[in-house]
């Protein structure tokens, strides 16, 4: 059997799809990228001409950007092609019916050898795929972009061959990424877990009138920003005391949102139909600013941040 996956299908030209599209691009695999919409396809591939611009900026690739470019084709459905694949990666919207045709199809067009990831961020996919994908598919969720964010959170199945959980996370690593495998699904994974809890938090600190979003901003940059990298979320206790954490915890409460909170301004914005940098509103003011500046400034502030963590490791 071998290694690497020279054919990737990436199904979903979405925020997530077109990065892990240039990911897999820049690691030297033939991409499929494939959608519905020609429109997304078409502003897929502007932005991943943007990235790759901002990366050739920063020389974090030794690359040619049209090479990358050629490896790259846009397609707008799954056809004949598909079956040629090593590897496909389901980037489509997180609704169940939706995610469930598309893996009813895959079981009917994909080689009876392709490998099937989803990059799900809560769902339990397993229970939506049919049989003849039950053992090799897994879980394979990425952050954004996935071509700098180096962590993925790799969830197998019930059903899912240790095999193939091997040869996914090996391909992944040799892109340089941080395979992190879970013992067992849980909605959420990790990350995401962790993430909400903290926007519950932030959702009440501004619903309730007790800062504004640049203070809390500001906060979590000149504290929670820089121990991160140096000591996680589990070692910082560790280095805090054990004691004087169980102290604190055992101590006044300090009345934490609850898991069935709503945020009001949050829904408030979402109904005006500002959504953050795609729309230029949201909690902040972006209008007047092109969104592949903005994203190409945000890729190479990241990618300043990870080369400094690289020299720790």
């Amino acid at each position: 059997m071998k290694k690497g996956f020279d054919q990737v299908a990436v199904i979903g030209a979405g925020t997530m799809g077109h990065g892990l599209a240039l990911l897999f691009a820049l690691g030297g695999s033939a991409v499929r990228l494939v959608d519905v919409s020609r429109e997304r396809l078409e502003r897929a591939m502007g932005l991943i001409r943007s990235h790759l611009s901002g990366l050739n900026l920063q020389r974090e690739y030794d690359v040619e950007m049209e090479m990358v470019l050629k490896r790259i084709a846009p397609e707008q459905a799954l056809g004949d092609g598909i079956s040629e694949s090593d590897f496909i990666v389901e980037a489509i919207v997180e609704k169940a019916e939706a995610k469930q045709a598309l893996f009813h199809e895959l079981g009917r067009w994909a080689a009876a050898e392709t490998i099937v990831a989803s990059t799900t961020s809560y769902m339990n996919v397993f229970s939506l795929a049919p049989e003849a994908l039950q053992q090799r598919l897994l879980i394979a969720h990425f952050y954004n972009p996935p071509y700098i964010i180096p962590l993925v959170e790799i969830v197998p199945g019930p059903r899912t061959d240790p095999a193939v959980l091997g040869r996914v996370k090996d391909h992944l690593e040799r892109l340089q990424l941080t395979c992190i495998t879970m013992k067992k699904y849980i909605p959420g994974f990790i990350i995401n877990r962790l993430q909400r809890a903290l926007g519950r938090e932030i959702f009440h600190l501004i619903d309730s009138g007790v800062a504004e979003p640049g203070e809390i901003d500001r906060a979590a940059k000149a504290s929670l920003a820089i121990r991160l990298p140096v000591m996680g979320v589990v070692a910082r206790y560790d280095f805090a005391g054990l004691d004087a954490t169980l102290n604190n915890i055992q101590g006044e409460p300090i009345h934490l949102a609850s898991g069935d909170d709503r945020s009001p301004t949050l829904q408030r914005l979402v109904d005006a139909g500002h959504y953050g940098v795609k729309t230029g509103q949201g909690f902040f003011d972006w209008s007047g600013r092109d969104l592949e500046e903005l994203l190409q400034e945000r890729d190479l502030r990241l990618l300043q941040v990870r080369k400094l963590m690289k020299q720790w490791d």
